[in-house]
């Protein structure tokens, strides 16, 4: 497993009696996972009571609780600081999802199925074992793993700098328009070797040919989303607002509801927003 992971733990717990119904330690955290338990659930209700408002984080000196929860459960991971807070969350989000989907069998409800639990550990042994996968979908195991992550965070981003180059423009504009981009991206490309041979056309940015192999996924990540806010930027100040508009709603935004969910797979959705608009 990796040296240093996003996902420390992650519990599933029933918020009236503090009960684990799931309890995963994934590294060496020096937390007892049982009685962690009984001290979040106090805690979230104490907070949701006393305060009039939802509790979704705790921080300690050195990792972060997330939260998610409905009525009946809770859904809390510790993670690393420098994890981010919206990809976690839609694990989180996702996992709730599946376990009312899987472990609430037809014509009961969670209040039925928890009443009916004894406590047994094996009891949700099945929605352990999911969550063990997605974690690990999300944490980089191997070099297979890191490069597959790699590989789709680049068709992602390809497609959406092609979506920005479908801009309605004139042969000349284009020209402007590719001239500027290559103008702003030098400090990146002095920067990062990985770009040396990567194409600015009137197409879009040709990443598709970067080798990810041994390249740190972090670091491609941030160097994909400056190219995002460059493209945006430039093409604010070389075309119209109208024609701008235009693409945003006719060839951006369409893709990006079409693949939110892998967008939110990779935490990008919040940057794709934030740098179009």
């Amino acid at each position: 497993m990796a040296d240093r992971r996003a996902i420390h733990g992650i519990w599933v717990v029933e918020k009236g009696s503090g009960r684990n119904l799931v309890a995963k330690a994934y590294s060496d955290i020096e937390i007892d996972m049982d009685l962690i338990a009984p001290f979040l659930s106090a805690t979230h209700m104490f907070i949701d009571e006393t305060a009039n408002e939802k509790l979704r984080t705790i921080d300690t000196e050195f990792n972060r609780y997330i939260w998610e929860a409905n009525e009946h459960l809770l859904f809390v991971m510790v993670v690393s600081k420098a994890a981010r807070v919206g990809h976690m969350r839609f694990l989180l989000q996702y996992a709730m999802q599946e376990f009312i989907k899987n472990e609430v069998p037809a014509g009961k409800d969670i209040p039925t199925v928890l009443k009916e639990w004894h406590g047994a550990p094996t009891t949700f042994k099945k929605f352990a074992g999911f969550v063990d996968e997605l974690v690990g979908q999300y944490e980089v195991t191997d070099e297979s793993l890191l490069a597959g992550k790699c590989m789709d965070c680049l068709a992602v981003y390809s497609y959406l700098y092609r979506a920005i180059m479908r801009v309605n423009i004139d042969k000349k504009t284009r020209r402007q328009l590719v001239s500027r981009i290559k103008k702003q991206m030098k400090p990146l490309l002095a920067e990062h070797a990985f770009l040396d041979g990567v194409v600015v056309n009137g197409d879009g940015i040709e990443i598709l040919e970067i080798n990810v192999y041994d390249l740190p996924y972090k670091i491609l990540r941030d160097v994909l989303e400056e190219l995002l806010r460059i493209m945006a930027e430039a093409t604010k100040e070389t075309v119209t607002k109208a024609k701008y508009r235009k693409m945003i709603f006719e060839e951006a935004m369409p893709y990006v509801k079409s693949d939110i969910k892998r967008m939110q797979t990779y935490a990008i959705l919040d940057d794709v927003v934030r740098h179009l608009f």
